[in-house]
């Protein structure tokens, strides 16, 4: 039976790092993507994490949103701690917490929008079928694509692909959007429509993490934490 919490008590970060390292090891080679990372994101908060080309961004976000684990140190999500869990844990509490915003889309291509959209709840207890469609075509028309639903991602264009992501990632209301470089394929004006959903997910109460290089928007954060040769120098 899977025992991940389903709220997370009210002064507790969401998330905690405390001296958090990853490397990547093969046959010959041993890489170090982050080091002695220390970092607390409380909920509500907007923090966007910059830094050069190859600087580790992705590496912590992956971290973050339980997509690989790190090498050494600990880390917190909701409190729960995070090393040793069983991939259904790992999976439940991602589920539970998290959305997730990526450059590459990451649509099932075999999926209608809607399909696609609804997908992250059909791993939910107690949402229906009924109820999954009303919330992903609610969403679907909040981000200005209703209309295609029923078409699949390669008939749309690259910003309505990303606002059907961002939809996934917001269908879980999750307390967590993580995004990474999530204008990063796209014209300024749909990258503009982008983060003002994110921006407006935020104002509903999901703190939010971007990883971007692009300084545009960088206003929107609460604050911002700059990366560089996988340790935090600034922020």
């Amino acid at each position: 039976m899977d025992d991940s919490p389903t709220t997370i008590p009210k002064h507790t970060p969401l998330v905690r790092m405390q001296s958090v390292g990853k490397v990547f090891t093969t046959k010959t080679v041993e890489t170090q993507a982050l080091a002695d990372i220390d970092l607390v994101l409380e909920r509500g908060e907007y923090l966007r994490v910059e830094g050069p080309s190859g600087c580790g961004k992705s590496t912590l976000l992956s971290l973050m949103g339980l997509l690989d684990q790190a090498s050494f140190g600990e880390y917190a999500l909701g409190g729960v701690p995070v090393a040793g869990l069983s991939l259904t844990r790992r999976a439940a509490l991602r589920n539970r917490f998290l959305g997730f915003v990526f450059q590459s889309f990451n649509l099932v291509p075999q999926m209608t929008i809607v399909e696609n959209v609804e997908l992250p709840l059909r791993y939910r207890a107690g949402v229906g079928k009924a109820e999954r469609r009303e919330r992903a075509m609610a969403l679907l028309d909040r981000v200005g694509i209703a209309p295609r639903a029923e078409h699949y991602p390669a008939q749309l264009s690259g910003g309505q692909q990303q606002r059907a992501a961002l939809a996934r990632a917001l269908i879980g209301k999750p307390l967590l959007v993580l995004a990474d470089e999530p204008t990063g394929n796209l014209d300024s004006v749909a990258s503009a429509k982008v983060m003002e959903l994110i921006a407006e997910s935020h104002a509903d109460g999901a703190a939010v993490c971007v990883v971007s290089h692009d300084a545009t928007y960088a206003h929107m954060a609460d604050r911002t934490l700059r990366l560089d040769q996988g340790r935090i120098v600034g922020g």
